[in-house]
């Protein structure tokens, strides 16, 4: 399926070195929107927006993120884990993608994760936030916080994961080699496991299995690359579809088990 992927908020930046007003604060693309900003409008664009994506592929952020009180950076509250982070108290943080300071003079879209990499790379071509959707998204994102937070609570802390590549990637890959199913990891543990980390994004089938469309098609080291971000023989394999899981969301170990349940039988 096709994804949203990265963060979804990104409304917590330190514009400038300036204090932070969360009150007030507007990233540079909703502040395009002259009206007054709607919560709830923006808690329906959370949920259910498509940025008219009719295909199989249509998701919301929803999908990828959560919002509830109970999550922590590595799991969400409930029966399912997404593969983006969680938004609650994330407009609390004061910086992104490895401690990094956004800016007006950086980008001109929601905190250049929402506008710019989850609606324009993981939706349709043609596929834009609007001013207007930001304002509201934003105000929506507003209310998803502790009145308030823990300084040392980690979702209000700077992410110093950066996107989805791991350190052991080249240990990794040689460790699995070609090796599938049983010879890989452990194949009820990975059905679990899929049922956890692509649950909110894959359909689910009517034996209870999770429908993956290109499994049966893909090598081993391909199937990777869409589930983690990896480099292969040198070259970097983006994946278009999906954004993938940060280790700190799936660890290695039990990628294996995810990997062993998808290779162990062939699937449409």
């Amino acid at each position: 399926m096709r994804y949203p992927t990265a963060l979804l908020s990104a409304l917590s930046v330190l514009l400038s070195g300036c204090a932070y007003d969360m009150e007030s604060w507007q990233s540079p693309l909703a502040s395009g929107f002259d009206g007054t900003p709607d919560a709830a409008e923006g808690e329906r664009i959370f949920n259910e927006e498509h940025w008219e994506d009719e295909s199989i592929y249509s998701l919301s952020c929803i999908n990828c993120h959560h919002n509830a009180a109970g999550d922590t950076l590595d799991t969400d509250e409930g029966d399912l884990n997404r593969p983006g982070h969680t938004v609650y108290n994330a407009a609390w943080r004061g910086e992104w993608k490895n401690g990094e300071r956004w800016s007006k003079a950086k980008s001109d879209l929601l905190g250049a994760f929402g506008g710019q990499i989850c609606v324009d790379v993981y939706f349709p071509g043609d596929s834009e936030m609007t001013p207007e959707q930001a304002a509201h998204l934003e105000a929506y994102l507003k209310t998803l916080t502790d009145e308030v937070p823990s300084e040392d609570d980690p979702r209000a802390q700077p992410l110093g994961i950066g996107y989805s590549t791991w350190d052991t990637q080249s240990a990794f890959l040689a460790e699995i080699g070609d090796r599938t199913g049983p010879d890989l990891g452990d194949i009820d543990n990975g059905a679990l496991l899929v049922d956890r980390h692509c649950g909110s994004c894959h359909d689910t089938a009517e034996d209870g299995s999770v429908e993956f469309y290109t499994a049966a098609t893909l090598s081993t080291d391909q199937l990777i690359s869409r589930i983690r971000r990896t480099t292969v023989d040198g070259e970097e394999h983006h994946n278009g579809f999906m954004p993938r899981l940060p280790e700190n969301r799936l660890v290695d170990a039990d990628l294996k088990d995810v990997l062993a349940f998808l290779t162990a039988t062939p699937r449409e």
